[in-house]
């Protein structure tokens, strides 16, 4: 499954915010003490995608897209804002999708997409 593309050909705006975290276990013990260590060799990125000024269609692809996915329980490809190259293993970082209809054919929406080991 593949992260809809706008009419422009673009997955996200202008200006969106990119990061990467550290994915890590904690041991937590009968005394109180924890013991942390990191779970993977990379840090896993994510990006928060703002959609602003999008027509009916483009939000009707974006709501569909994330039904069909389950919301945050599916994987799928995610191309990178940046380089346009697809990252595998992406899940959407987030429960729900709130949709902002603001006028005639003006629409906007935001979500976390997150990279993961699968």
């Amino acid at each position: 499954m593949d992260f809809p593309k706008l009419s422009s050909g673009a997955v996200a705006q202008y200006g969106s915010p990119m990061g990467s975290v550290w994915s890590a276990q904690i041991i937590r013990f009968l005394d109180g003490s924890d013991q942390r260590f990191l779970s993977s060799d990379r840090p896993f990125r994510r990006w928060l995608i703002d959609l602003r000024l999008l027509n009916e269609s483009e939000v009707a692809a974006i709501e569909a897209f994330f039904n069909a996915s389950s919301g945050e329980f599916s994987s799928f490809t995610f191309p990178d804002p940046m380089s346009g190259l697809g990252v595998p293993n992406c899940r959407i970082g987030s429960p729900e999708l709130i949709s902002e209809y603001l006028g005639v054919d003006i629409a906007a929406t935001s979500m976390w997409v997150v990279e993961t080991n699968g």
